[in-house]
C-alpha cells in the first residue's frame, strides 16, 4: 500500500469500526454508482479519456474501501 493511500485505509477502518452496518451501506452504495459509471464508459459520446478516468478512480476507491472492510 502506499503512502497515498494509507491514510485513506486508516480512516476508512475507523469508520467500519465506529458504524460497521452504515459503513457496508455506504460501500454498497458506492460498489453500485461504481458500476453506473462502468456503464456510462460503455455509453458515453462525450469525452472518453474523462469519463474512463472517473471509473478507474471509482474502482481505486472501491478497491481500498472493501479492503479496509476486509482487512
Amino acid at each position: 500500500m502506499t503512502t497515498r493511500t494509507s491514510e485513506l485505509v486508516v480512516q476508512a477502518r475507523y469508520l467500519r469500526n465506529a458504524a460497521p452496518q452504515a459503513y457496508d451501506d455506504f460501500c454498497k452504495a458506492f460498489a453500485a454508482y461504481t458500476r453506473q459509471t462502468f456503464d456510462d464508459l460503455i455509453e458515453t459520446n462525450q469525452n472518453l479519456s474523462v469519463i474512463q478516468g472517473q471509473a478507474q478512480q471509482c474502482k481505486k476507491l472501491l478497491q481500498l474501501l472493501e479492503g479496509a472492510k476486509n482487512g
